[in-house]
């Protein structure tokens, strides 16, 4: 279960950095000037702001969950003093 736990950790913290680089990457797009994204392949024309507020959602969400199994992993709650050493 431990390692489940690590495993679903490392994951959502990767697609976290995943998500901030490319929150970060089109905030300097939109600082540029770009004020909507074309995809298309899909047919859309989205605003980037719209877009950024998304990222950011999703960055939080995946923050969080990342924190809360974090927290599930018996090792780490002895580290930080939350449960007793037997």
């Amino acid at each position: 279960m431990n390692y489940i736990l690590l495993v679903l950790s490392a994951i959502l913290i990767i697609i976290s950095i995943i998500i901030l680089v490319l929150f970060i990457f089109l905030l300097g797009v939109w600082m540029k000037g770009s004020s909507s994204l074309a995809f298309p392949g899909l047919g859309l024309i989205v605003a980037t702001p719209l877009v950024l507020m998304l990222l950011l959602i999703a960055e939080t969400i995946m923050v969080l969950i990342a924190a809360y199994l974090v927290r599930l992993i018996p090792i780490v709650s002895l580290l930080f003093g939350e449960i007793s050493e037997p």
